[in-house]
């Protein structure tokens, strides 16, 4: 028989405002004053009266506090987070660590919420990023036209860094607000543009203690020559790292309708030369992560610097240089789409359709003769749909024009399929 005191939630993660203990609802203060356990940050812990109980600090990494959690399982926790707990907060690491049955949360207003609020900007129309304990160049994957963007802050460095990123990309004159202490008695507003960001966001504007706990949103406007990109596959091809090895524009899209990225996909990118097409994968395929494999070691840095211009951190090297051919070898997370553009072989082949997740997809792209009889062998054994790609495009002819051929591909697309 299951023991009902199991399901009663030990861990309480409440949501607290800049104002303290007067931001709580009476529901949020019960659950505080409830609990035997206190578990927060010292800025949050110096907005609560102390009254004896004990209180336990975060150390960093957060892992580092679960065994003190697990150890009080018989007494009541209450964490203290700041406003949502679920909006980029430690509620979501929270969830990977215990069942739901075992907390109970308690959000308070966001600093998403409060900063559209402050601009006028309809929540659905804007979008929230982060870049507090992330990568700055993740801003780029959401620098777009006319977009309004949200951003998290690290600390004090991160709007000038913001600035940077727009400045670099072609966004100069966007218009750029800093909110400092959101909704509490130290609230300040600094508004000003990309351009501007480098003096007004300074060395003075670091320093400031005060100015660390801020958040910026973001009108973004673009420059003439702005770097615009599409969600759509194929990319102009000028925008990667120049590398001598990479799917074209035209091949890229193909080869994306059929890899059908899906929210959370992980995907491989084998023979990725530039890593193009797992780039445009990893912008249709949010919260997915990709892995390349390429023999040639040039194509690590490029793979890299496109990584970083795209904004895309959940775009790794492989352990292997080459696809792993056994289970045991396998270092990274099984895909849900694998693209095969270089690198081909009938071991390569086999080992991809084995590590693929059931209803992955897996396309292949052959130019050569050689590796072409390998795709017509894995079709004659997996079926799948087999096409020949040609592409011409129009070049200069002395004083006029003409169409001149690429080499043509031949592509292999199969499915695997779903369990029951």
């Amino acid at each position: 028989m299951a023991d009902p005191a199991r399901h009663q939630p030990f861990l309480s993660v409440i949501g607290m405002g800049a104002d303290g203990l007067g931001s709580l609802s009476v529901k949020a203060r019960a659950a505080l004053d409830a609990a035997d356990i206190l578990v927060s940050s010292p800025r949050l812990f110096a907005l609560i009266p102390d009254d004896g109980r004990q209180r336990i600090e975060w150390r960093s990494p957060l892992s580092a506090t679960l065994p003190d959690l697990e150890a009080c399982r018989l007494q009541k926790i209450a964490v203290i987070a700041t406003g949502d707990p679920l909006c980029y907060g430690v509620g979501t690491w929270l969830l990977t660590k215990f069942p739901i049955e075992d907390m109970a949360i308690f959000p308070n207003v966001s600093a998403f919420a409060l900063t559209c609020a402050r601009m006028g900007w309809p929540q659905h129309k804007t979008i929230l990023q982060t870049l507090h304990g992330r990568d700055d160049s993740t801003i780029r994957d959401v620098i777009a036209p006319n977009a309004r963007l949200v951003v998290l802050s690290e600390n004090a460095t991160t709007p000038a860094i913001i600035c940077a990123h727009l400045n670099d990309l072609g966004y100069g004159n966007s218009k750029i607000s800093v909110l400092t202490h959101l909704d509490g008695s130290k609230e300040q507003r600094f508004d000003g543009i990309a351009k501007d960001g480098e003096s007004l966001f300074d060395a003075a504007f670091e320093a400031n203690p005060d100015h660390d706990l801020n958040t910026v949103a973001v009108q973004c406007i673009a420059d003439p020559h702005a770097r615009i990109l599409s969600r759509a596959p194929g990319n102009p091809d000028h925008l990667f790292s120049k590398f001598r090895k990479m799917t074209k524009r035209e091949l890229r899209s193909l080869a994306l309708a059929k890899l059908a990225p899906q929210p959370g996909d992980i995907m491989w990118d084998v023979g990725a030369g530039s890593a193009s097409v797992a780039v445009e994968f990893l912008r249709l395929a949010s919260g997915g992560a990709a892995y390349t494999f390429d023999i040639d070691a040039d194509a690590k840095s490029h793979q890299r610097e496109n990584a970083r211009q795209f904004g895309l951190p959940n775009l790794h090297i492989a352990p292997h240089a080459e696809l792993p051919l056994r289970d045991d070898d396998l270092d990274c997370d099984r895909p849900d789409a694998i693209f095969m553009g270089g690198g081909i072989s009938k071991d390569c082949i086999e080992a991809a359709l084995r590590f693929l997740k059931p209803g992955g997809r897996f396309v292949c792209n052959a130019v050569t003769i050689e590796s072409e009889v390998d795709l017509l062998s894995a079709y004659r054994k997996h079926g799948g749909e087999l096409s020949r790609i040609s592409i011409a495009r129009a070049e200069p002819l002395g004083a006029v024009h003409g169409f001149k051929p690429a080499m043509t591909i031949t592509q292999w697309f199969w499915q695997k399929e779903q369990q029951a």
